[in-house]
């Protein structure tokens, strides 16, 4: 979802808003407005360094600074809750005979498969209820025992078919008796037939139109009789009065009830409440009946997994056209490539003879290349050209580093690449794997983060809490750039394809996307929560159009944010949250360059490499606010319903954060 840029009225500002800047729904805290990034050493572009390493692309437009006051206010981790609930009672007294759904699709084999006790031949299937199973409108989820009923019913029947048989016969009956009355009546008249023998015919006639008329009768009262029967069969089979779930289950299968006597609950799932808080000096901006965004964290599992037996340092994804090729390491020493496309999906191992500290692949247009590095200092380069008769062995640097090698980055053109290990960053061929320079020893401490750009300069980011772009040419590299004061929570930075903008770890629950060119704040991703941080990487996929950004501890340990990338002066959408199996810490990730097979390819500390499917852009949630009310003197509540459409289907206490437009 894309939200739009929600302008504070200039009103505002006079009375000393500078900017509506989130506010976290746990404790109210206020973020930093956009800005423009001031640290850092002054820019020397004309830095000599020969003649460019490759071509260079114009720099794409800085957008400029975002304006202040462009802010929204954000109620950050609200409790989904479901508001309404069926109290499933008896409406008579009886036997439970069945607590389950039909359902025709059961396999007969499943534990939660069963009859009806009185259908012997087992020609009905029903899912047995159980707490959290879910339960459509109108659906039966309960039968007592209705031989009774049922017998009064086929009784009605049985009758009623009976006194239409005796209404078509008097029917009859009354035509026959009528043509006859007719011809006795002119006969009497013409003074041929005797007065007797009409009143004879005439009282026949009345009699069967009395038949008639109690057949009428009977009808109408064997009608009577069903449709009162139908009533009580209808109170002897309980419908489900919402779509929900079902909830604290009282009695069970086989149990009396009489008539007012809870069975069950069904919480509904049609129309959820978010609630959260707003620092008190923002109530004047809210009130009840103001439509609101809603953007829900709905967590996913992975489609598809494999285990290492130790940690995995590095994932990259291969260039191989509609074939992409994952490429993972290891501290076990392996690196292993997967064809995500076949479900025997592990291809080959790639033997190192140490641990595998860093991956990367080269990009499209170029010939398919995995280059990784190891705790030896050595550069090891592997062809994926022909996926099915990978290599055993690799072309190998001649030179090395002087310790383990935690990063490596391939030019836009496929024809550099670059390597670190701790603060050593070198330049190097990829077709003869030939070291052209080393970067000056710039950064205080060890870089963790390589990124070319098309405008023939790499990106550097190292725990010195700096970030330094590099002029490339054929003799050297020169700084032209210092950003400093990162935060250093995220060792992985990601740069857009385009060489535009540049993730910047701000804070802990903040990350600004800068523009590479001026150092502008061009747009914000924030989390909210007080429980929600950043750490580990921030990475844009192929196209820019979404970031991934692995949590910290707190509510998202072992998860994985995917957010819309917001329009300039915005705030990132986050459109999905993705958890490892057991919440485990991720490492790494890297989003596929095939846009006909896009996945998303994480590593974790426990040595996991997990796959997930990107989102596509979702659609934007309104919610309406329902109830602001002061909880205390620092802290107004706000309540927000909304309806819970298919698609999204949200759980009871799962959080979204309320985007409020002033």
């Amino acid at each position: 979802m894309r939200l739009q840029t929600l302008l504070v009225p200039a009103a505002f500002a006079a009375l000393g808003f500078a900017s509506l800047a989130s506010i976290g729904c746990g404790n109210g805290s206020t973020n930093n407005p956009i800005r423009v990034e001031s640290g850092g050493a002054p820019d020397d572009v004309n830095v000599p360094v020969g003649d460019p390493l490759y071509t260079a692309k114009p720099a794409p437009p800085s957008g400029g600074p975002a304006a202040i006051g462009s802010e929204p206010l954000v109620m950050g981790g609200c409790t989904v809750q479901f508001d309404v609930r069926q109290q499933v009672a008896s409406e008579v007294d009886g036997k439970i005979e069945l607590l389950a759904v039909r359902d025709d699709a059961i396999n007969p084999t499943d534990p939660l498969c069963i009859y009806h006790p009185r259908d012997i031949n087992k020609q009905v299937k029903y899912r047995k209820l159980r707490e959290g199973m879910t339960v459509k409108i109108s659906e039966v989820i309960a039968m007592l025992d209705d031989q009774i009923v049922a017998t009064r019913m086929e009784s009605a029947k049985t009758t009623r078919e009976a006194a239409l048989d005796v209404q078509k016969s008097a029917q009859e009956g009354v035509d026959l008796s009528k043509q006859k009355v007719e011809i006795t009546e002119k006969a009497w008249k013409d003074k041929t037939g005797s007065f007797v023998d009409y009143l004879q015919d005439r009282i026949t006639l009345t009699r069967f139109e009395e038949n008639k008329s109690q057949a009428r009768q009977t009808i109408a009262k064997a009608d009577a009789d069903f449709n009162e029967a139908a009533v009580m069969m209808k109170k002897h089979r309980i419908a489900s009065s919402v779509n929900g779930v079902i909830r604290s289950m009282a009695h069970q299968q086989g149990d009396f009830v009489k008539a007012g006597e809870k069975i069950l609950e069904v919480q509904s799932t049609d129309v959820v409440r978010l609630e959260g808080h707003l620092d008190v000096q923002y109530s004047q901006f809210v009130k009840a009946g103001m439509d609101v965004a809603v953007e829900p964290a709905i967590p996913s599992a992975p489609i598809l997994s494999h285990k290492y037996q130790k940690e995995i340092t590095g994932v990259a994804v291969s260039s191989n056209p509609g074939r992409p090729l994952v490429v993972s390491t290891s501290v076990d020493g392996t690196a292993r490539v997967w064809d995500v496309t076949k479900k025997d999906a592990l291809l080959h191992n790639l033997p190192h003879p140490v641990p595998v500290r860093s991956v990367a692949c080269s990009p499209a247009g170029s010939p398919p290349l995995a280059i990784t590095g190891g705790d030896d200092g050595r550069i090891r380069l592997w062809s994926l050209a022909t996926p099915d008769k990978l290599p055993t062995e690799p072309v190998e640097a001649s030179e090395k580093h002087t310790a383990a090698v935690g990063a490596i980055a391939v030019s836009p053109d496929g024809k550099f690449f670059a390597t670190a290990a701790g603060r050593e960053v070198y330049i190097w061929t990829t077709a003869d794997a030939k070291k052209l320079y080393a970067l000056p020893a710039e950064h205080r401490d060890t870089v963790t983060s390589l990124a070319f750009t098309p405008q023939c300069t790499l990106i550097t980011a190292s725990k010195d809490r700096s970030m330094k772009v590099w002029k490339l040419g054929t003799e050297k590299a020169g700084v032209t750039r210092t950003i400093d004061h990162r935060s250093g929570i995220v060792e992985t930075l990601g740069v857009t394809s385009d060489g535009g903008r540049v993730v910047f770890d701000q804070d802990k629950d903040r990350l600004d996307l800068l523009s590479v060119a001026d150092r502008t704040t061009f747009a914000q991703v924030n989390n909210s929560s007080p429980t929600a941080a950043f750490a580990t990487l921030a990475v844009f996929n192929s196209n820019d159009t979404l970031l991934a950004t692995a949590g910290g501890d707190g509510e998202l340990k072992g998860g994985l944010q995917i957010w819309n990338i917001p329009a300039a002066g915005g705030r990132g959408s986050e459109v999905a949250r993705l958890f490892t199996p057991g919440r485990v810490p991720a490492t790494t990730a890297a989003f596929s360059p095939d846009k006909d097979n896009p996945f998303l390819v994480v590593g974790t500390s426990a040595g996991g490499v997990h796959l997930w499917k990107p989102p596509t852009e979702r659609k934007p949630y309104v919610g309406k606010i329902v109830f602001v009310e002061s909880s205390d003197a620092n802290k107004v509540n706000v309540r927000v319903e909304m309806n819970n459409p298919k698609e999204l289907n949200l759980l009871d206490r799962s959080t979204a954060n309320v985007i409020i437009n002033p």
